[in-house]
């Protein structure tokens, strides 16, 4: 999806309802004390600037193929809104910024110009860091369970299902890794060469002659060929049991207990559907950082603490 485009040295912007133009000759003046070259800098400025667009607007565009849904205008809408306005704000700061090489060195306010520099590089962070959060929401929304090579999270509706795929993929590889240290054994005692090691790994294991070979070729500092799976066994561990939690917590389903306080009664609810404990207020209280327990004005963490002690 193309957002912007550079033609004649005039930047056009078109996402959703939101629409702007840009010419090159419009921010020119902002460089004049910072390069000879003012025009050359407004117009590398505006292709950034059409760059980071576009480059975000293809990346929703792939994110929701593969999510098999209807591309969200509204998404890149209020990304090209917000970070045009924060590229101004940007320009803006580095406008005010001076190089003594243009203006000269007598008299240059040194930390003046320095304290504007600062601003300004805080203003090209911003741009960084909202591009970065940007395309988080963005993947956040289109896979809201992660995507298949991310860690497993346990409010997604087919963690178990997940979970029993890999753990069949571990058992599958500690057993290849053991048939495979078997025949490494039984071939040094022979005297085999690595190659046909190699070969015979591949051939009576299915490991991929690239795996074999770092199983079996030695480096500079190893001593023994073969395949560790303490790792692989322990992984297997901790999903088997993970796996048992999720299949006692599906089983006894959503719980929900009331503990009165001095602000009212506050729901602690076990949701066994998201995987979560929710703990429902009567209502907001003043401070957003704290909340009222006996009389007393705590943080929502000391309260959250006080009531997962009441419930058990």
């Amino acid at each position: 999806m193309k957002i912007a485009a550079l033609e004649n040295n005039i930047l056009a912007i078109v996402a959703g309802t939101f629409a702007a133009t840009i010419a090159a000759e419009d921010i020119e003046p902002q460089f004049h004390a910072l390069t000879h070259f003012p025009d050359r800098r407004a117009r590398s400025e505006l292709a950034d600037l059409a760059e980071r667009l576009n480059q975000f607007g293809a990346y929703v565009v792939e994110l929701w193929n593969k999510a098999c849904e209807p591309i969200p205008e509204a998404e890149i809408e209020a990304f090209a809104r917000r970070h045009v306005d924060l590229t101004r704000r940007y320009w803006a700061a580095e406008g005010r910024c001076m190089n003594w090489f243009i203006t000269g060195p007598a008299r240059f306010p040194v930390a003046r110009n320095e304290k504007r520099m600062r601003i300004s590089d805080a203003r090209r962070a911003d741009l960084k860091a909202h591009e970065a959060m940007a395309r988080k929401s963005a993947k956040r929304k289109a896979f809201p369970h992660g995507t298949d090579d991310e860690p497993i999270r346990s409010g997604d509706p087919v963690a178990m299902q997940r979970i029993v795929t890999r753990i069949e993929e571990l058992a599958l590889s500690i057993d290849r890794m053991k048939a495979a240290n078997a025949i490494i054994r039984r071939m040094e005692k022979d005297l085999s060469s690595e190659e046909d090691m190699i070969a015979a790994v591949v051939a009576h294991t299915g490991l991929s002659t690239d795996a074999a070979a770092r199983g079996i070729e030695l480096a500079p500092w190893q001593s023994r060929r073969g395949f560790t799976t303490t790792d692989r066994r322990a992984e297997l561990r901790r999903l088997q049991q993970r796996l048992a939690a999720l299949a006692r917590m599906k089983e006894r389903g959503s719980q929900s207990q009331d503990v009165e306080t001095s602000a009212g009664a506050v729901e602690i609810k076990e949701n066994a559907d998201i995987a979560r404990i929710q703990l429902i207020f009567p209502g907001k209280p003043d401070d957003p950082d704290a909340a009222c327990v006996e009389g007393k004005r705590l943080p929502l963490v000391a309260v959250a603490g006080r009531l997962a002690t009441a419930l058990e």
